[in-house]
C-alpha cells in the first residue's frame, strides 16, 4: 500500500464524523464501493441543493453545508462530484481543513481515487506552457469543419501545429482552413466519405506525415422504436464511427512507432441508458475497446493514445437542448496530445477542465493520475 494510502486510511479511522458532499448519480450508483473503502457507513450527506436538506438517501441524512460547520469532532469531508473547485473553496470558507476528494472512472458508475486536498490553494497559473513543443507538427483532425472538431483544429493551430482538415467535402473545409491560416500555421484540406472504405483507402495514400490524429468525425442515427433499429444504420454508424478510426489509427500509428513521436486522440462518448442511440452507443464502444487493447502495444514507443468524452454539447448532433456549449469543449478534448505522458488508453472527461487555461487542465490531471487505486482496495475488502 503506498505512503497516499497510508495517510487517507489514517485520515478515515481518526475522523469521529464522516459527511459525503455531493449527493448526486455519481455517488448513488457507487455507493457501495464508497462504503467498502470507508468500511463504515458516513455520517452525513451535504448538498448545495436545499430540496434534499432534511431527507434521507441510502438511511444517511442530508444536511445543509450551514448545518456542516456546526458538527461537533473531528470531522472528514469527502467531495463526490467531478468539479470540486468551488465546493472545496467553500468548505475552506467555512474553516473546514479535512478534506478528501473522490475521483471515478470514466465519469460511470467506478470509484476511481480517494485523494487528499492540498490545504493552500495552487494560484492558477497564467501561461500555456506545455511540457512538449507541437510547433511545427501535423495535426489530422477528421469532421474538423464543424463541432468539435472545428474547436480543436482552431485550438492546436494557436500552439503552431500544422492542420490537416478532414471533412467529406474540399468546400465544408473552407471556413477552418481561413482561419487556421490567419494563425500563421500552413494548412491542407483532406475530402473523404468516411463510411466508404475505398475513400478512407484513398485518403491513407494521400496523407503527408501525420504527427497527432483527432478522430473526431461521427454519426448519430435518429431512430424512434428501440426495437426496430435497422441493420444498415448499424452498419452505417460502425463505419464513420468506429472502422474509419482503426483503419487510420492502423495506417498511422506504425509510421508514428518509427518516428518515436505521436498522439492519437479518438472522441468516444459516456453515453447510457439511451437505447434509442444503441447503434451510436455501441459504435463508440467498440472504439473503446480498440484503443483499450492496443495501448500496451505502444509501451515505450513515444506514441501515446487516449480518449476523450466531450460532453452533451449543442453541436448539430448535439441539439440545442445540450447544456453545454461547443466550446467548452476546449482545453479538455486536446490534453491528450499536449501532455508528455499519461497511461496509454487514459480517458479524458473534458467538461472537467472547462473554463481553465491548459497549463491548469495540466496540473489537475497530474493531481487525479498521480496517486493510488482505490478501486482495488474496495474490491478486495
Amino acid at each position: 500500500m503506498t505512503a497516499t494510502m497510508n495517510k487517507v486510511n489514517d485520515r478515515i479511522v481518526d475522523s469521529s464524523t464522516i459527511c459525503l458532499f455531493g449527493m448526486g448519480v455519481l455517488l448513488e450508483d457507487c455507493l457501495n464501493q464508497v462504503l467498502m473503502v470507508l468500511g463504515r457507513k458516513p455520517d452525513y450527506i451535504c448538498d448545495n441543493a436545499e430540496g434534499k436538506w432534511g431527507k434521507h438517501f441510502f438511511g444517511i441524512p442530508c444536511i445543509s453545508p450551514a448545518d456542516l460547520s456546526n458538527v461537533l469532532g473531528d470531522i472528514l469531508v469527502i467531495i463526490t462530484v467531478k468539479n470540486y473547485e468551488p465546493i472545496y473553496e467553500q468548505l475552506r470558507a467555512n474553516g473546514i481543513t479535512n478534506i478528501l476528494l473522490l475521483t471515478f472512472e470514466r465519469g460511470l458508475n467506478v470509484i476511481g481515487r480517494l485523494l487528499p486536498l492540498p490545504e493552500q490553494q495552487v494560484s492558477e497559473p497564467k501561461n500555456d506552457n506545455l511540457p512538449i513543443s507541437l510547433s511545427g507538427k501535423w495535426a489530422l483532425i477528421t469532421g474538423a469543419s464543424r463541432g468539435i472538431g472545428y474547436q480543436i483544429a482552431l485550438s492546436m493551430a494557436k500552439l503552431g501545429v500544422n492542420i490537416i482538415t478532414h471533412s467529406r467535402s474540399h468546400s465544408h473545409n473552407e471556413a477552418i482552413i481561413s482561419e487556421c491560416s490567419k494563425l500563421g500555421v500552413e494548412t491542407i484540406s483532406m475530402e473523404a466519405e468516411l463510411s466508404s472504405s475505398r475513400e478512407v483507402e484513398n485518403l491513407l495514400e494521400k496523407l503527408p506525415q501525420v504527427d497527432i490524429l483527432f478522430n473526431c468525425a461521427g454519426v448519430s442515427l435518429p431512430n424512434d422504436a428501440v426495437w426496430a433499429v435497422a441493420s444498415e444504420d448499424f452498419s452505417a454508424t460502425y463505419a464513420i464511427n468506429t472502422i474509419a478510426p482503426i483503419m487510420l489509427c492502423n495506417h498511422l500509428i506504425p509510421l508514428m512507432i518509427d518516428r518515436g513521436f505521436g498522439r492519437v486522440i479518438n472522441v468516444s462518448s459516456s453515453i447510457q441508458n439511451r437505447p434509442y442511440e444503441m447503434a451510436y452507443a455501441c459504435s463508440k464502444a467498440a472504439l473503446d475497446k480498440y484503443v483499450h487493447d492496443i495501448s500496451p502495444t505502444l509501451s515505450e514507443t513515444g506514441v501515446l493514445i487516449s480518449l476523450v468524452d466531450p460532453g452533451w454539447l449543442q453541436t448539430d448532433m448535439g441539439g440545442k437542448q445540450a447544456p453545454c456549449s461547443v466550446e467548452s469543449v476546449i482545453p479538455g478534448a486536446i490534453l491528450g496530445a499536449v501532455l508528455d505522458e499519461y497511461e496509454n488508453g487514459h480517458w479524458f472527461s473534458a467538461q472537467d477542465f472547462s473554463g481553465r487555461s491548459i497549463e491548469d487542465a495540466m496540473q489537475k490531471v497530474k493531481f487525479i493520475s498521480d496517486t493510488a487505486d482505490i478501486s482495488k482496495k474496495g474490491n478486495e475488502s
